[in-house]
């Protein structure tokens, strides 16, 4: 008898506009992808957190789609927390309004789940397309893409891919599920640092990948503000840098301490009598560190925004000092309570 995957597709949604759309577009052609392969059954669960009224002006052949409208907005771990408990089935693939996947997605990551071991959730690396039009925006899509090109066929990372994976019901539920931060996005990291706990392995996957319309680079750097204030604590549990694909890398921390370095050298100039030397010199040895994500940026993107990013690695610099003095100071806040 032929297997048939059975899964629920939970989409959580805050004033998605038309990007839903494209969205749901690409959904559909990956389970027409999929069911020319393999027998399925599925439901898809549009979780409208609170924002407003989300209507689909598009002709689209998916069934069991159906829109729940939660009345306040509690944020994206909250609705996808709450699209897993009404589901269907055991299997949840989670995709945020405004991914676009490839026809081969959901079927790629059904075959990687069976094949590979201990498995706490799969998703897709990002590819190099970016539908935002704010050049800023190319900074952001390169930075997260940078490090996938040499990785063969599959990565071991400590976040599950939140805005587009495949995870079984059984085992978030038995993890605690998704955890809610308003505001932040720190969901991936919390709830992937409590899978490894369970001796299990968030992977991503090359055997696909996804697109998506990339923040500009003040947004992205108010993000990460927040992000590292709050994942820090979690960093300092696990003792372990990320090795490509995220802001937590060893090359980003050295960035990071080389630019705060900059800051002290001309807050406190006065005091040096070579002080545009050394500073020219660490500025200097900022670019070297950063070099093989400036050729990877100017590889992939355009080559005349090639000041924006360097712009963009000091901005991005000076938000993960910034948000590692908040986390500090939360956590001191968090001592003091005890």
């Amino acid at each position: 008898m032929k297997k048939q995957y059975k899964f629920s597709i939970i989409i959580p949604a805050f004033n998605p506009g038309k990007k839903i759309l494209h969205c749901l577009k690409s959904i559909e052609k990956s389970i027409n992808f999929f069911s020319k392969k393999k027998k399925i059954n599925y439901e898809i669960l549009v979780i409208n957190d609170g924002g407003e009224n989300i209507t689909l002006e598009l002709n689209l052949n998916l069934k069991n789609l159906k829109i729940i409208n939660l009345k306040k907005n509690r944020g994206v771990g909250y609705a996808r927390q709450y699209g897993a408990r009404i589901s269907k089935y055991n299997y949840l693939f989670f995709i945020d309004s405004d991914i676009i996947i490839k026809n081969n997605t959901i079927l790629s990551l059904f075959k990687d789940y069976e094949n590979l071991e201990n498995v706490g959730s799969i998703g897709p690396i990002q590819d190099y397309r970016n539908f935002n039009t704010d050049f800023t925006s190319d900074f952001v899509c390169a930075k997260r893409c940078y490090g996938y090109e040499n990785v063969k066929k599959y990565l071991k990372f400590s976040a599950i891919r939140s805005e587009c994976c495949l995870i079984e019901k059984k085992f978030l539920k038995s993890v605690g599920g998704w955890g809610y931060f308003p505001n932040a996005g720190i969901e991936e990291f919390e709830l992937g640092h409590r899978i490894i706990n369970k001796n299990k392995v968030n992977y991503l996957t090359k055997s696909t990948s996804y697109s998506t319309y990339w923040d500009n680079i003040f947004n992205r750097c108010k993000n990460i503000i927040l992000r590292t204030s709050i994942y820090l604590p979690i960093f300092l549990s696990r003792r372990q840098f990320e090795t490509k694909g995220s802001f937590a890398t060893k090359s980003q921390a050295l960035s990071s301490l080389i630019t705060l370095l900059i800051i002290f050298s001309l807050i406190f100039s006065n005091y040096f009598e070579d002080s545009g030397k050394i500073l020219f010199f660490l500025f200097f040895l900022n670019l070297v560190i950063e070099f093989d994500f400036l050729r990877f940026a100017m590889k992939y993107f355009k080559k005349k925004n090639i000041l924006m990013y360097i712009i963009g690695i000091f901005l991005t610099n000076l938000s993960i000092i910034g948000g590692s003095i908040l986390g500090i100071l939360n956590l001191k806040k968090i001592i003091l309570k005890r």
